[in-house]
C-alpha cells in the first residue's frame, strides 16, 4: 500500500498524520460510519477543497456518485468486512484513472489514492525528460 508500513498502527490516535501530507499521493481516513477524520493536502487539492471542508462530513453524502459506484460499493463491503482491498478505477468524482487501496484499522477506514497518468501524460513527461539530457 504505496510502501507506507500502515500496518504498524493499529488506532487512528497513533497515525503520523503529519507524515501524510507530505505524500504526493492522496490519504484519507474515515471513522467506521464513513465520516471524514483526515484528509491529506494531496487528496484535497486534487479534490479542489480545503482538508478541513472535507472533516466531519460523510464520505457517501458527500459524493453521492461514490455511493453509486460498484468498485466503491465494493470497497465499503470490502472494508467493513476487514478485507483489505487494491483496485484500479475512474473516479465517478474527477473522472481521472486510478489506483486505490484501503484497509481496516480497529477504529477507521485507511484508503488512499494515486493518479494513473494517461498516455498523454506519460508522453508529455517523456518529453521533458528528454529535453533535460544534453
Amino acid at each position: 500500500m504505496h510502501k507506507f508500513p500502515i500496518a504498524n498502527y493499529q488506532r487512528f490516535s497513533q497515525l503520523p498524520l503529519e507524515k501524510f501530507d507530505q505524500f504526493n499521493f492522496s490519504v484519507y481516513i474515515l471513522d467506521l460510519e464513513w465520516n471524514y477524520l483526515f484528509v491529506n493536502k494531496f487528496a484535497a487539492e486534487r479534490l479542489g477543497v480545503q482538508a478541513s471542508d472535507l472533516v466531519g462530513q460523510n464520505m457517501w453524502k458527500r459524493f453521492p456518485e461514490l455511493a453509486t459506484d460498484i468498485n466503491f460499493q465494493n470497497l465499503r463491503q470490502n472494508l467493513e468486512n476487514n478485507v483489505a482491498v487494491n483496485f484500479r478505477t475512474v473516479s465517478p468524482v474527477t473522472l481521472q484513472r486510478l489506483n486505490i487501496s484501503g484497509m481496516k484499522l480497529e477504529d477507521c477506514y485507511y484508503c488512499t489514492s494515486s493518479l494513473i497518468p494517461n498516455r498523454e501524460d506519460l508522453l508529455n513527461e517523456l518529453r521533458q525528460e528528454l529535453l533535460k539530457k544534453p
